[in-house]
């Protein structure tokens, strides 16, 4: 069966494809003067569409540039959590009795108002999260597709409701999926504009409400996403939006007695006492969560060894190793562990330290101090158990900027069992492991809690076959040398993963995710009284 064909953003790509990269970069640059000058306002919390001032507040400073204010945001509480969830009730009825064309009209139409913005937005991004152009650029097309996407599928699967027969005479069936109620939607930094609307847009335009808490790290683009949803006719109430930390105002949102559902990525731990909470208040709505990876790539004696060293520097290295696909450990065949080794070191050592507006920019700087932190302590691990070929050094200042910067670190002899290899750290740091074979790669690759990505890379058809018939992960690259792991695209790949790496198994901008907003129910009339 071949899935409906689905046409993606792809705005650098089609760019380079045109020949246009100029523009592409004009239009971007242009858009980061812009949005530099209206940096450092003050931002409300968004309740039944008013805007609401706090006292409180915290700051936010660009990660790339730490005495640039990004801006100063409200920090709600428990108190605002309960308004915000009382308005997004009071809007549910409404909401899910607007006929479910209208709403994916709704979602089309935010798409387009993003599509116009694109630059801005991904000026947002590398200013406010710290990606460079082209990783900017490509969190709001994702962003885009996802709105676009789900409003199709909404549309294509007629409401999801489905005429069922008549099993005897005069009984005449139907099967509908409607919406829970409220949703909770708490978002991650480092997808703050694509994870953040693909969640809140699978809750809204499948009848749900929603209140949402961003990552406190990155709040602009949520504010700003809130803003274009509303614009685009999403109506007061239906989102709300409420900043602030996750004790205040994340665990009271996750835990609120009306909220029926949960949409959250974020870090496993978080992820499971959520799913805990829900299961011991035995609340019966869904926890639809993403929970990270420690993503295996498998270099065979088989295969082409620029196309493994170009996919695990960009899949390990990538937004500084900040995404739950990072590539972060490498069981390479023992036959070409050294060559693959050292062309890796070379090429990490070649990657400039740049700001993350700068053209040349890879490595991003990292999101906040507790990240630079994790970074010394894992490379000083790395140091203590094995060897670090390359990197373990925090950069600070960058083009004259003092910023986040650590260099991207490659280590070795690290044992399989440690936790460094094991864990997942959220840092631009990968391990290197010597095997004997496939059969080794496989074991030690499944040999995690995690589940989510993983890659390889073999020229031989047999060992792709068995690769991919025996990995035990949600998403599997084959010798993709852009990124061993990581750039998934919405409807082509599903993102998701399996074990520890989410709860539900079921991936985002894929054709199984938005019926998880939803609960089944059965419609039977006999005779001809009825609504059809």
């Amino acid at each position: 069966m071949r899935s409906q064909p689905f046409e993606n953003e792809q705005t650098a790509f089609t760019h380079r494809r045109e020949g246009t990269l100029d523009e592409f970069h004009d239009r971007y640059e242009s858009a980061v003067e812009r949005v530099r000058e209206d940096l450092g306002e003050s931002h409300p919390l968004v309740i039944g569409g008013a805007a609401v001032e706090r006292d409180e507040r915290f700051s936010v400073e660009s990660p790339g540039e730490t005495d640039l204010l990004v801006g100063e945001f409200a920090s709600g509480d428990e108190d605002d959590v309960d308004r915000a969830v009382a308005a997004a009730t009071d809007a549910f009825d409404e909401w899910r009795h607007t006929h479910w064309r209208d709403r994916a009209a709704i979602f089309r139409e935010a798409a387009e108002r993003a599509r116009d913005r694109r630059y801005e937005l991904a000026a947002i991004l590398t200013l406010g999260a710290g990606k460079n152009r082209f990783e900017a650029v490509a969190d709001v097309d994702e962003g885009i597709d996802f709105l676009r996407f789900y409003a199709r599928e909404l549309e294509r699967n007629e409401g999801y409701r489905l005429d069922t027969g008549e099993p005897t005479p005069g009984q005449r069936c139907r099967n509908v999926l409607e919406p829970y109620g409220v949703f909770g939607v708490v978002g991650p930094f480092n997808f703050p504009f694509a994870i953040f609307v693909g969640m809140t847009t699978g809750a809204l335009v499948t009848g749900n409400t929603v209140v949402a808490k961003p990552a406190s790290a990155a709040p602009l683009i949520a504010r700003e996403t809130v803003s274009l949803l509303s614009d685009a006719g999403v109506p007061d109430g239906a989102l709300n939006l409420v900043t602030g930390g996750g004790r205040a105002v994340g665990e009271p949102l996750v835990e609120h007695e009306d909220v029926s559902g949960v949409a959250f990525t974020g870090s496993r731990a978080v992820g499971r006492e959520i799913e805990r909470s829900f299961v011991e208040r035995e609340k019966p709505g869904p926890v639809i969560a993403e929970l990270g990876g420690k993503n295996p790539v498998t270099v065979t004696a088989e295969a082409d060894l620029e196309k493994a060293v170009e996919g695990v520097r960009y899949g390990a290295f990538g937004f500084g190793g900040q995404k739950c696909s990072a590539t972060s450990r490498v069981y390479v065949h023992e036959d070409v562990a050294d060559a693959f080794t050292e062309r890796l070191v070379e090429t990490t050592e070649e990657i400039p330290d740049r700001a993350p507006d700068d053209p040349g920019a890879v490595v991003a700087p990292l999101i906040d101090e507790d990240a630079v932190e994790r970074y010394r302590e894992v490379c000083e691990t790395a140091r203590e158990v094995g060897r670090v070929l390359t990197g373990g050094e925090v950069v600070g200042a960058v083009d004259g900027a003092a910023g986040r910067y650590v260099r991207p670190t490659v280590a070795v002899d690290v044992p399989h069992d440690h936790d460094v290899a094991r864990e997942e750290h959220f840092v631009p740091f990968v391990t290197i492991h010597p095997v004997g074979g496939l059969d080794e790669a496989i074991r030690k690759s499944n040999d995690s809690e995690y589940g989510l990505c993983a890659g390889l890379f073999s020229e031989d058809d047999a060992e792709i076959e068995t690769w991919l018939d025996r990995i035990e992960s949600g998403m599997c690259y084959v010798n993709r040398s852009q990124s061993a792991t990581t750039g998934a695209l919405v409807q082509a790949q599903p993102f998701g993963g399996w074990k520890a790496s989410g709860t539900t198994s079921k991936f985002a901008g894929g054709y199984w995710y938005l019926p998880q907003f939803m609960r089944e129910q059965t419609r039977t009339v006999v005779g001809d009284a009825g609504p059809w």
